[in-house]
């Protein structure tokens, strides 16, 4: 969720960019994507290394002209903040070029990516992490991250898997990729397939060894039902107490899908001692005929839709589809392709992989109508609005608290969900008499909070 400070730079870039006089912007039709990749490795027995890896895509960066040249930036913001005293204890902008000749960036297949690391003690932290399109800041995303740093295990432990596109030897250490001998370019997107990506790397580190024992080491793929569908396995003895594991898979053969990718460290006996996974998105548009017969029939239902249309109930369901799901959509250009991408993606939702409960397609398509119906204000569809975002997740409130004349000045809405977290609430303000009812707060888990919210009535 953004705040406050994001849509006042979002405001004052607009101003900026209207009073430029001798600039030309170039806009882009493209949606404006960013992906983060998070990553803890424990430094000590009470701080880890906190590693930010992002993805953006050079083709969607605006191109603007001015008396220099012609140019493509994206800007980062990165905020922690610790969520045991809400204080700020990091807030960082970096401005990154798009350029094909810089060496300090790895460009693939059209992707951008950038690191950028942080030391940090144990503890519970929010991490926002937002990116500006340089030559239109109006165009930007954004995400909000929970992070928590456990203090280290006296057992053996696994780190974060850091899924690459690719990982090689390597002693330039000067090498903003550089890491324990290796090279470790990251894969924020999380998608992997033979065109882009067909080898999904890992970089993991464990701790804790015990030099004398054997160890079994495996890196898989697991789908859905915890089948291991691909694996590799290995013993070994490790001459460290702390060591970094390297691990590869071919995925060409797997269909495309939502899988964990997993590395599970067992004894000679295959007691398992320790585990660490991470989801990941595998598309392979050649064996797009190949996918489970689950999506068979949901498939038939997009039979009669148009390319338009396909696209256009895409974007209404950006609320439950993930930015890797949205940049694979993206990336397909066949009518029949993004059919069988939305039947699977469907299929996932209403079979509860992204977390949803009790959620068809059929039932948030009706939530569209209806928030379109009661919501929309100052030009936009109810959908588009923060009333109707919350509807279309959480279904209708029990309760409705609605003040149209508020001591204080500006019409309120409280939405009361007696059965999210034991009780949860969401405050939408008019703020300006225009109709739009903004979200301000709620106590619900990844939603915004501001227990000050009554400052915004006046």
């Amino acid at each position: 969720m953004k705040n406050i400070l994001f849509y006042i730079y979002c405001a004052l870039a607009i101003l900026l960019l209207s009073n430029e006089g001798q600039s030309q912007t170039i806009r882009s039709k493209n949606p404006f994507i960013i992906n983060a990749l998070i990553n803890r490795f424990w430094q000590n027995d009470s701080t880890a290394f906190l590693e930010i890896a992002t993805a953006c895509y050079p083709s969607q960066a605006t191109l603007y002209k001015d008396s220099v040249g012609s140019h493509r930036s994206v800007e980062f913001w990165i905020k922690i903040k610790s969520n045991s005293n809400n204080e700020i204890i990091r807030a960082d902008r970096f401005r990154v070029p798009v350029t094909m000749q810089d060496s300090v960036k790895e460009l693939q297949s059209g992707v951008l990516i950038n690191k950028f690391n942080y030391t940090l003690e144990y503890g519970s932290y929010s991490l926002g992490i937002y990116g500006f399109d340089k030559g239109n800041p109006i165009r930007c995303d954004s995400a909000i991250i929970h992070v928590e740093i456990h203090r280290r295990p006296k057992t053996v432990i696994l780190s974060d898997i850091e899924l690459a596109s690719s990982i090689t030897e390597s002693k330039d250490t000067k090498d903003p990729f550089y890491k324990n001998s290796y090279r470790v370019i990251s894969n924020p997107t999380l998608i992997f397939g033979r065109e882009d990506a067909p080898i999904p790397f890992s970089y993991s580190e464990l701790y804790n060894l015990n030099i004398d024992s054997v160890y079994s080491v495996t890196a898989c793929i697991i789908n859905g039902k915890g089948e291991l569908l691909k694996y590799k396995k290995k013993l070994q003895r490790y001459g460290a107490r702390d060591v970094v594991e390297v691990n590869s898979l071919n995925i060409s053969s797997i269909p495309s899908g939502k899988y964990k990718f997993a590395v599970i460290v067992a004894d000679t006996l295959g007691h398992e001692i320790a585990r660490s996974e991470k989801t990941i998105f595998i598309y392979n548009s050649h064996l797009l005929s190949q996918a489970a017969p689950i999506t068979s029939a949901k498939t038939a239902e997009f039979v009669g839709l148009t390319n338009d249309e396909l696209v256009a109930e895409f974007r209404k369901a950006k609320y439950v589809a993930s930015s890797d799901d949205q940049v694979a959509f993206e990336k397909l250009s066949s009518i029949d392709a993004r059919r069988e991408f939305l039947a699977r993606f469907w299929s996932n939702i209403e079979n509860g992989q992204h977390g949803q409960t009790n959620l068809t397609r059929a039932i948030y398509l009706d939530r569209v109508l209806t928030a379109n119906q009661r919501y929309h204000a100052l030009g936009k569809e109810g959908w588009l609005t923060d009333r109707g975002r919350v509807y279309l997740l959480y279904a209708e409130p029990d309760e409705v608290e609605r003040f149209p004349n508020s001591d204080n000045g500006k019409p309120y809405e409280i939405w009361d969900y007696n059965q999210i977290e034991n009780g949860v609430i969401f405050v939408f303000i008019d703020q300006s008499g225009s109709g739009d009812y903004r979200l301000v707060h709620s106590t619900k888990r990844g939603e915004l909070q501001d227990e000050s919210w009554q400052q915004h009535l006046q």
